[in-house]
């Protein structure tokens, strides 16, 4: 019995699987077909039947029948491929030109079709990268452009649609029809242009009316003039500020207002004044909000710099004094705070210009579509600049060198004086600077005086002769460092004298300074130097007994080279 149901209950399950497979099928073709276009009750009844060479099988072929009719003056067939379906029908017929000449009107000034979105095919299919939303996909509703109108931005599209007795067609669809009018009040020819003659509102080149050729030229001058204008006057208004910080911020000002102000004439003078074409919108609207964020960003960087300026200690003198160590540290983290105000500041402003996608979708090279390679190429360019800023950030949150620190680098005695995006500022002791990029500063190891305790112990070295007495220059040089115990020298307990080595020329001595102050370090050690070599020749007039090598001429090697900076 249990063989005879075995059998059955297979066949039984094989054709539950195949009917469940049958049912999944069939509703995936329903929902593809679902999705292939938009039904409507009725196209456009009120407008008569489509003139012939009118094709709206493609949304390549509909945009071209858009056009030709458009340009041709058609505008009553040009209607037809719009969605008139939120019009009632009496009025289709009457409102159909007008609305069809002021899309063309809009087209022809704000937007720079999308040619290549445009596919050839009925179901909008193109091919290309997998990557792209817009192909290898049955598509039924295409956006051209996105234009602001109000507090938001709204879309010029275009629907497959399909009426109860047709087949597919492409149409705009009734939400951009019911928008024309308003984004032609926004963005037509003002009463202006409509008043220029009309051999100036006649095509030029490259897209451009007469008007546009003779105008953008003389706006920009003008804009440039007003730029400069606004530049003098910040500057005069500044110099009447009564307190130094006032003045610094207003100081600050002078570039952002320019280019404010500049920023602002082009952008009025091009959308309210003369409303220019596609083509020059397209180049026009990204600059004037990159100009408008570079105002402001570089607004917020000057003023947070200048205030940052003026409660920060620049005197390096005053930083050095071993009493100031939080002083240093306070002008290291002011440093680091103004290398993230202009980091978050430049993050920000980039991520506005970026989040603003839409004014950039007309431009041939799509910001967007071009940012990875972009991306790369500056990357591979500014590659050492932005390892000497990461190493700038690196150098002011590990303090491994402060603002007023003493350091010997490369075998110079130097200060910190400044510790910049991309190189430390080192003040030589001679009054030079020295300009070290902050990676090779960073990579390279370096003395500093200043940092933990800054006691340090300064070895004088003398050549005594053979026979000196090392007992009564030792008792010399203690009691000096005992007389002259304070901020410059010290403790006597740990100062020493040694014998360190001995050849032919003498005994080499070491007399071991304790300095508790690195500014004065290299000053005492030389002033107690002069005095021991004193003290020596007055020990050899008094007992006779040579105490420095002998004057007699002998072969010596040549002297040894050194750099006229190295001060210690």
């Amino acid at each position: 019995m249990t063989r005879l149901l075995h059998p059955l209950a297979s066949a039984l399950w094989l054709r539950l699987g195949a009917f469940l497979t049958l049912v999944f099928l069939a509703c995936a073709a329903h929902a593809q077909a679902e999705i292939e276009f938009f039904e409507v009750d009725a196209l456009n009844p009120g407008l008569p039947a489509g003139p012939e060479g009118l094709d709206r099988a493609t949304p390549m072929s509909a945009m071209d029948s858009f056009f030709d009719m458009a340009e041709e003056g058609r505008f009553e067939d040009a209607a037809q491929v719009l969605d008139l379906t939120n019009l009632p029908r009496e009025e289709q017929s009457a409102k159909a030109a007008q609305l069809a000449r002021q899309l063309f009107v809009l087209m022809d000034r704000k937007v720079v079709v999308p040619w290549r979105s445009l596919s050839d095919r009925p179901d909008g299919w193109l091919i290309g990268s997998t990557e792209s939303d817009n192909t290898g996909r049955v598509r039924r509703s295409i956006v051209i452009d996105w234009l602001e109108l109000g507090r938001h931005d709204v879309a010029l599209r275009l629907n497959r649609v399909m009426p109860p007795d047709g087949t597919p067609v492409w149409v705009f669809s009734r939400e951009t029809v019911n928008r024309i009018p308003a984004l032609y009040e926004l963005y037509g020819p003002t009463s202006l242009e409509q008043a220029l003659p009309q051999w100036a509102r006649n095509d030029a080149f490259l897209g451009m009316y007469v008007w546009e050729v003779i105008f953008v030229p003389l706006m920009l001058w003008v804009a440039a003039a007003l730029g400069w204008l606004t530049y003098r006057s910040v500057t005069i208004f500044g110099r009447k500020m009564n307190t130094a910080l006032s003045h610094s911020i207003v100081r600050a000002l002078r570039w952002p207002a320019t280019i404010a102000v500049t920023t602002t004439v082009v952008g009025v003078s091009t959308t309210r004044v003369l409303v220019v074409s596609g083509v020059l919108d397209s180049l026009i609207s990204p600059m004037t909000i990159i100009g408008f964020v570079t105002a402001a960003t570089l607004a917020v960087v000057f003023v947070i710099d200048e205030i940052f300026d003026r409660i920060s200690f620049n005197t390096p003198d005053e930083l050095a004094d071993p009493s100031n160590a939080h002083m240093r540290s306070m002008a290291t983290m002011i440093s680091a705070a103004r290398k993230g105000v202009i980091v978050i500041a430049l993050l920000v402003a980039s991520g506005i210009v970026l989040s603003s996608a839409n004014a950039f979708q007309s431009i041939g090279l799509s910001l967007l579509a071009s940012a990875g390679a972009l991306t790369i190429i500056l990357g591979f360019a500014a590659r050492e600049v932005l390892g000497n800023i990461l190493a700038s950030v690196q150098i002011a949150l590990n303090r491994s060198a402060r603002i007023g620190d003493m350091v010997i680098f490369e075998g110079r005695y130097c200060t910190v004086e400044r510790i910049n995006f991309t190189y430390v500022q080192l003040l030589i002791w001679t009054g030079n600077r020295y300009i070290v990029p902050v990676s090779y500063f960073v990579k390279d190891a370096f003395e500093n005086w200043s940092i933990e305790d800054t006691k340090m112990t300064r070895v004088i070295e003398l050549t005594l002769a053979h026979g000196a007495d090392v007992d009564r220059l030792r008792k010399v040089f203690l009691d000096t460092v005992e007389h002259e115990d304070g901020d410059d020298t010290g403790p006597v307990d740990q100062a020493a004298v040694h014998v360190n080595d001995h050849n032919v020329f003498g005994q080499q001595v070491w007399f071991e300074l304790p300095t508790p102050n690195p500014t004065t370090a290299w000053a005492m050690q030389c002033k107690i130097r002069e005095m021991l070599i004193r003290a020596a020749r007055q020990i050899e007039r008094e007992t006779g007994q040579p105490m420095l090598p002998s004057d007699a001429p002998r072969e010596l090697p040549a002297p040894e080279t050194k750099d006229l900076t190295q001060r210690f």
